[in-house]
C-alpha cells in the first residue's frame, strides 16, 4: 500500500453484507473509528452481479462510478488505487440493483486508519 501504514495505524478489513430488492438502491456507509483520523483505502471489493451499478463516494465526492462493474470483485480483492484514496468523514458505497430479483452483495473496504494526531 502507498502510503505504507505505520505500526500504530489500525488495519481495516470488515465485510458487510446487504440485500437489495429488485429495482432498488442500497447504501453502505463506513466512517473512521477515531475522530480526526484519516482513512486510507487501497480498494473496495464488492460482489459482482449482472444488472447492477456500483458507485463509491468519499466525503460526498465521487471516487468511482457509477459503473457496471465493481472496483474489484470480492473473489479477487485486488488493489484498486495506487496511491491509496483517502477520506476523513465517510465512505459511501451505493449499489443499484436494476434486475427483477432481490440480490445480496458483500462489500469489503480494504485499507487502514491513521492514529489521531499522527
Amino acid at each position: 500500500m502507498i502510503p505504507e501504514p505505520s505500526p500504530d495505524d489500525t488495519p481495516f478489513l470488515e465485510p458487510f453484507t446487504i440485500s437489495v430488492p429488485a429495482g432498488s438502491k442500497g447504501t453502505v456507509t463506513f466512517v473512521p473509528e477515531e475522530s480526526g483520523s484519516t482513512f486510507y483505502l487501497a480498494s473496495v471489493a464488492i460482489s459482482k452481479e449482472e444488472q447492477t451499478t456500483y458507485e463509491i463516494r468519499d466525503d460526498s465526492t465521487p471516487m468511482y462510478g457509477p459503473a457496471a462493474v465493481p472496483p474489484t470483485d470480492i473473489d479477487d480483492s485486488g488493489v484498486t488505487w495506487v496511491p491509496c484514496q483517502s477520506f476523513e468523514s465517510s465512505l459511501k458505497v451505493i449499489i443499484k440493483n436494476v434486475s427483477s430479483t432481490q440480490r445480496t452483495y458483500t462489500v469489503l473496504p480494504m485499507g487502514y486508519e491513521t492514529v489521531e494526531g499522527a
